[in-house]
């Protein structure tokens, strides 16, 4: 890196010669309150759209301080009752009848030719073979995807077991 004039300085990149820029821009809200730093190309732009106000030379106030706690960690009980073992059973019979993905696939392999016409997609070829290998991934982890439904689905379904 020093071939080009670049120094490694910590975690930074720095040109030879140039002092690296830090987060030295307090900002707080109208309360007083303290949120941490930020950099002074970053303050000039929240003041120029008036998201923000100096306070001092280091110092910004934000117009609108954000919300501290945003998200909602707790499930409603709501939510909880709507899960049941008709519910259950339902996802498992959608997840069983849900096979089109499989007769596409089928489909796919049939129209391919032998690979003696020289077509492009037929299965003698590199092209029909990377598109064969293709598609029994794509099934392979839609079957995956599938299993992993029905373990959390049976999970569900033991733990409404023991509650009833």
């Amino acid at each position: 890196m020093a071939k080009n004039g670049i120094h490694s300085i910590g975690c930074q990149l720095t040109a030879r010669g140039v002092i690296p820029m830090a987060k030295n821009i307090i900002v707080v809200d109208g309360q007083g309150n303290e949120y941490g730093a930020t950099w002074p190309k970053r303050a000039r732009g929240l003041v120029r759209n008036g998201r923000a106000r100096f306070l001092s030379e280091n110092k910004i106030c934000l117009a609108c301080p954000p919300e501290i706690d945003l998200e909602d960690n707790e499930m409603t009980d709501k939510a909880i009752e709507t899960i049941d073992m008709a519910y259950i059973f339902e996802q498992i019979r959608a997840i069983q009848n849900q096979t089109d993905y499989l007769q596409k696939a089928i489909d796919s392999l049939t129209q391919m030719s032998d690979g003696d016409s020289g077509d492009s997609g037929a299965p003698g070829n590199i092209q029909g073979q990377a598109k064969a290998e293709a598609l029994e991934r794509i099934v392979i982890r839609r079957e995956v995807t599938n299993q992993q439904l029905l373990d959390f689905y049976m999970n569900v379904y033991k733990d409404l077991k023991a509650q009833s």
